[in-house]
């Protein structure tokens, strides 16, 4: 149980690595928190990109993303 444990822990951590750096976001500060919480910083992590996106271009641009 340990066992499977650690390793969804891991796959998450590795999971919002790839997805911060994807994003341009703090890359050790989502893979610790992937790997302490899982899949339940889903939520804050897509609030924290589109704050980023709205940060950069403001609220009133349109971002188009192929």
């Amino acid at each position: 149980m340990f066992l499977v444990a650690s390793v969804v822990a891991l796959l998450f951590s590795i999971f919002f690595y790839c997805q911060a750096l994807t994003s341009g976001l703090g890359r050790k500060r989502w893979a610790v928190a992937g790997l302490v919480f899982g899949p339940l910083i889903w939520p804050m992590f897509c609030m924290k990109k589109r704050m980023k996106v709205n940060q950069m271009f403001g609220f009133n641009c349109l971002v188009f993303r192929a």
